[in-house]
C-alpha cells in the first residue's frame, strides 16, 4: 500500500464540550496529516488516536466510553463506522485503527476529497468531540490492457463448404494508461480441424493487418503487417475471418468451429510511450460463437 502519511501533533479540534481542554484538544490523530494521500492500490487507512489525559480520559478512555472512526470522500461514506470500546483495548490511551475501505465503487476517473473523522463518545453514547484530517482519494487507474468480445461478434450460423470471407470472430482491445500497440496475435481453433479453415485473416475495419494459411495444432500466430495501435483510453476491434476449404468436414453448429484466444500469453501488446510490454488484465478466453459447415 503506497499511502503516504505523516505524524502529526495538535490537529485542529472541533469540540463540542465547555470543558474541552486547550492546545492539542481532547483527541490528538497521529498517524495522518493534513493533505494525505490514499493511493489506487490501498485498501485500507491506518489511523492512530491518543485519548488526552484529564477531563477526556474519565468519560472516554477509562469509565467505558469508546471511539468511533470512518472515512468518506465528498456526501459518500466509503467505510464502515469502526468502534471501539475503552480502555480495554491499550491503557495508555495510545490507539491504532485500520478503516477498510469501500473505494472500488466509487473510485472514478478524478481525485475525490477524502475524510477521516474521528469521534470520541462517554459511556451513554453522547459525542463529546470529534476530530477530522482532510486527504485525497486518488482515482483507479484503468488497466493497461483488456480483451473482451465484441458485442457485434457474428452469432451462431452454417457456412456453406468453399465459400470465402466468412465471419468468425470479432475481439475488442481496449489501451488504458498509454498508447498500446497489439504487435503479435495468436488465435486457436476449438472444434473441427486445421484443415477445415483456409485464408484466415484478420480485419481493423476493412483494413486487412494479418493473414495466416491453414491452422496448425489448432493455433495461428500472426505477425500483424502494420502496428494495431489503440490511443490511450480508446478500443479498437479486430474481425476474424476466413474460407472454408471444399473438402472441409460438414459439422452442426453445437459441434461447429469456434475462434478465439485462449490466454493472455497468446497476445503481445507494447506500450508505445514506454516500450514496456503490456499484459492483458484480469484476462479471460475469449471465443466467438461456433459455426456449423454444410
Amino acid at each position: 500500500m503506497k499511502t503516504s502519511f505523516a505524524t502529526i501533533l495538535g490537529i485542529a479540534l472541533l469540540p463540542l464540550s465547555i470543558f474541552a481542554s486547550t492546545g492539542s484538544g481532547p483527541i490528538v490523530i497521529t498517524s495522518l496529516s493534513e493533505g494525505f494521500v490514499i493511493s489506487e492500490e490501498a485498501d485500507t487507512i491506518p489511523v492512530g488516536g491518543t485519548i488526552v489525559k484529564g477531563f477526556w480520559e474519565n468519560p472516554i478512555s477509562k469509565l467505558g466510553g469508546r471511539v468511533v472512526v470512518s472515512a468518506s470522500a465528498g456526501s459518500k461514506q466509503i467505510s464502515q463506522a469502526v468502534e471501539y470500546v475503552f480502555p480495554s483495548l491499550h491503557p495508555t490511551g495510545k490507539y491504532g485503527f485500520g478503516i477498510a475501505l469501500d473505494a472500488d465503487a466509487i473510485r472514478g476517473a478524478t481525485e475525490l476529497p477524502l475524510t477521516v473523522r474521528v469521534e470520541a463518545k462517554n459511556s451513554n453514547g453522547a459525542l463529546m468531540a470529534y476530530a477530522e484530517v482532510h486527504g485525497t482519494l486518488q482515482p483507479k487507474a484503468p488497466p493497461a490492457l483488456t480483451i473482451t468480445l465484441a458485442s457485434f461478434t457474428p452469432p451462431s450460423t452454417s457456412y456453406e463448404r468453399g465459400s470465402a470471407m466468412n465471419s468468425f470472430t470479432a475481439i475488442t482491445f481496449a489501451a488504458g494508461i498509454e498508447n498500446t500497440a497489439i504487435q503479435q496475435l495468436t488465435l486457436t481453433r476449438s472444434g473441427g480441424r486445421d484443415n477445415d479453415l483456409l485464408n484466415i485473416r484478420i480485419f481493423d475495419g476493412s483494413t486487412q493487418v494479418g493473414t495466416a494459411d491453414r491452422f496448425d495444432g489448432g493455433k495461428i500466430t500472426f505477425f500483424l503487417d502494420a502496428l494495431f495501435v489503440m490511443p490511450k483510453g480508446l478500443t479498437k476491434t479486430l474481425m476474424v475471418k476466413a474460407d472454408i476449404d471444399p473438402d472441409a468436414g460438414i459439422y452442426s453448429i453445437e459441434n461447429g468451429i469456434a475462434i478465439g484466444i485462449a490466454n493472455s500469453s497468446d497476445v503481445r501488446a507494447l506500450g508505445m510511450e514506454t516500450g514496456a510490454i503490456i499484459e492483458p488484465a484480469d484476462f479471460v478466453p475469449v471465443f466467438g460463437n461456433r459455426m456449423g459447415i454444410q
